[in-house]
């Protein structure tokens, strides 16, 4: 990623312009990417985290209902995004991402916190099968604590294995922004860096998940103080800051468009609106343990659903996720398109993980 492209941006999900202009023109499509919890077990019980309530099952997916999954997707989506929970503690996880592979995902992210991935079998179902795994940083607000100091160590010897062995993969890592922990980013980004990660992402942190509208915390001098960093970091640093989520632009869509272009399976099995409303049961699309055939992205409940959410019931909508981004983006192409539309190639740019929106 020594090109530093972008890895998000609400038109990322146009990137695949024949996909969104047979979208516009009302025909059915295949998602870019699909994010699923592989479980809902964690090893860490972070404060703030809006699923520890859904965590209390500990649901898993199982290799059958994966492989079924899989099998109707994989050949026609091409990124997938194994999240939680904690993937990587799952005994399994080396069998799902081989099977991602196998089933023609061509773009394969992970995201985690670190949990197994000391482990060789870990490592060598990444270094073989995944395209970038993600962490997320955790136990440096105040002070650097024992968990992120084992985190970095983890990030070097993962580091150090795919300059070795010429693996493709990528590591990244994620930090949440809000104000009062502005004075952090320079120290926590920069040993990040040093431990040898590829790329750095920032995104704010939201609160009050147990009420109707979550929201995001407090994000004052938050890109100023960001950019400080950019600034003082090495030339090759590659840090990522998606100014769009900091914007307190509103959000206008008629219907959830986004949830067609990415999809968003629990651990559970059913098919929620987006990632950041996982096992809230108004948001669920489709039960897949119920109903799971070739042409489940077209069954009229799913369909009826979409139709359904717009950015005046979207009670998620404030902590600015990527559907409703994506919605408020295609809400804009509807907007200005002619009888046909046709995405303009000037109107695309390039990404890092295309596949991956």
């Amino acid at each position: 990623m020594n090109n530093k492209l972008n890895v998000f941006s609400s038109s990322k999900v146009a990137n695949e312009k024949d996909k969104v202009t047979a979208y516009l023109n009302g025909e059915k499509i295949f998602p870019t990417t699909i994010e699923l919890d592989l479980t809902q077990l964690c090893s860490r019980a972070c404060p703030g985290c809006p699923y520890l309530s859904s965590r209390k099952p500990g649901l898993t997916l199982q290799l059958p209902f994966l492989d079924r999954l899989f099998g109707i997707l994989g050949p026609e989506t091409p990124g997938i995004v194994l999240s939680g929970g904690e993937p990587t503690i799952v005994p399994h996880f080396p069998d799902t991402v081989a099977m991602a592979k196998k089933k023609g995902f061509q773009e394969i992210a992970v995201i985690s916190n670190g949990g197994m991935t000391h482990l060789p079998k870990i490592q060598d179902a990444l270094l073989e099968n995944v395209t970038s795994i993600r962490f997320s940083l955790y136990d440096w607000q105040e002070t650097e604590g024992k968990y992120f100091y084992d985190l970095l160590e983890k990030i070097r010897n993962l580091r150090n294995r795919i300059e070795r062995e010429g693996s493709k993969l990528e590591i990244g890592a994620s930090i949440l922004t809000r104000s009062k922990l502005n004075h952090r980013y320079q120290s926590v980004g920069m040993q990040a860096i040093d431990a040898g990660i590829h790329w750095l992402y920032f995104h704010p942190y939201c609160v009050d998940w147990d009420t109707d509208h979550p929201i995001k915390d407090d994000q004052t001098d938050v890109l100023k103080t960001l950019e400080y960093l950019k600034l003082n970091a090495p030339e090759n640093a590659n840090i990522q800051i998606p100014t769009e989520r900091y914007s307190m632009e509103p959000l206008y869509f008629e219907k959830l468009h986004g949830s067609h272009f990415l999809i968003q399976v629990g651990a559970d099995g059913i098919n929620y609106a987006g990632p950041e409303c996982k096992y809230h049961k108004e948001a669920a699309l489709l039960d897949l343990n119920e109903y799971m055939e070739d042409d489940f992205l077209w069954h009229p409940q799913r369909i009826e659903r979409i139709n359904q959410l717009n950015n005046g019931n979207y009670r998620y909508i404030g902590t600015k996720h990527r559907p409703p981004m994506f919605s408020h983006y295609i809400q804009k192409l509807i907007d200005n398109q002619t009888k046909h539309y046709k995405l303009k190639d000037e109107q695309i740019q390039k990404f890092s993980y295309p596949n991956i929106i």
